[in-house]
């Protein structure tokens, strides 16, 4: 059915979710399965790349040890230990852009992602107006192959009956 599925990482647990949706389709079709993450960057050609240590130069060791910590952190989560169809990969730029023409590049026949990037799970998010996060509607509306925005509905259900409490909340 697929030959190359991107999974698009960003680094955070609310992401977990649609990683096994995706791994699930690749072990299913047997396709590959590459796991891109995007470093932010205020713009493409700066050469300055925004890390969780703060804005950085986008040298090369920056590249191989976020490919390391993104090796580690999800070949964890594969049954196999060393997982042949899989590759993982990091660019910098704007994230939708670069996710759109690393998939057009490599011919990707679906794209599976988050809905949006829970940076901060103290921060209250608004249930009631149903979103996308930019990353999510760009490559959605632009991509020439299939997207898969995949949340997790534990997640949506912790959420909404206890999960962090909205700023100003006194009770407990």
């Amino acid at each position: 059915m697929y030959k190359k599925i991107l999974f698009c990482a960003d680094l955070y647990a609310s992401s977990d979710y649609a990683f096994a949706a995706a791994l699930d389709l690749a072990e299913r079709s047997g396709a590959e399965l590459i796991i891109l993450h995007v470093l932010e960057s205020r713009h493409r050609y700066s050469g300055h790349v925004i890390t969780e240590d703060g804005e950085t130069w986008a040298g090369p060791e920056v590249f191989e040890k976020l490919k390391a910590k993104l090796r580690e952190y999800y070949s964890i989560r594969v049954e196999e230990e060393e997982p042949k169809n899989l590759r993982v990969e990091v660019r910098a730029g704007i994230p939708w852009v670069e996710i759109l023409r690393f998939a057009r590049r490599e011919k990707v026949d679906l794209i599976v992602m988050g809905p949006y990037t829970i940076k901060d799970p103290q921060q209250a998010l608004d249930l009631e107006k149903p979103h996308l996060g930019e990353n999510a509607q760009q490559v959605s509306l632009r991509a020439s192959c299939q997207v898969s925005i995949v949340t997790s509905p534990k997640q949506r259900l912790a959420l909404e009956n206890g999960g962090p409490a909205a700023p100003g909340d006194e009770s407990s």
